[in-house]
């Protein structure tokens, strides 16, 4: 058996449409309309870390169930199984975390890229900034 490029794309397809349906979804379930990074800001601030580090741990909760599965051959090949979450779902999920966590580490960055432009006069930080098309 062979993955034509049609069944991939076909695949591709369902997980694009399925992990848009679900962000938007648990977004109004973890954020506010004005910020979609809320409950990773919060998770932060009560812990004591970054964001990026709770969307990290977010992320690696699903990568473990996602590993259990495949692991153990209990791989449930449905969005929505028996017990809950199939393993498509759970997939999904963890493509989602890494978007979030590419939000965090942006966010983070300029943040970090904006603190450094102030207190550094050696240049290169604003170079850096600016080649990241920050607003420095």
């Amino acid at each position: 058996m062979t993955c034509s490029p049609e069944k991939f794309e076909h695949l591709y397809n369902e997980f694009m449409q399925h992990e848009e349906k679900l962000l938007s979804w648990k977004a109004g379930e973890y954020s506010t309309d004005e910020d979609r990074l809320q409950n990773f800001r919060e998770i932060a601030a009560l812990t004591g870390t970054s964001m990026s580090q709770v969307a990290l741990l977010y992320l690696l909760k699903h990568v473990q169930s996602i590993k259990n599965a495949v692991m153990t051959g209990s791989v449930d090949w449905r969005w929505v199984g028996e017990g809950g979450e199939g393993l498509k779902q759970r997939i999904a999920d963890a493509r989602n975390y890494l978007l979030l966590l590419a939000a965090c580490l942006d966010e983070e960055s300029e943040a970090k890229d904006e603190t450094m432009s102030d207190v550094c006069a050696c240049g290169k930080c604003k170079e850096n900034a600016v080649g990241r098309d920050s607003k420095v």
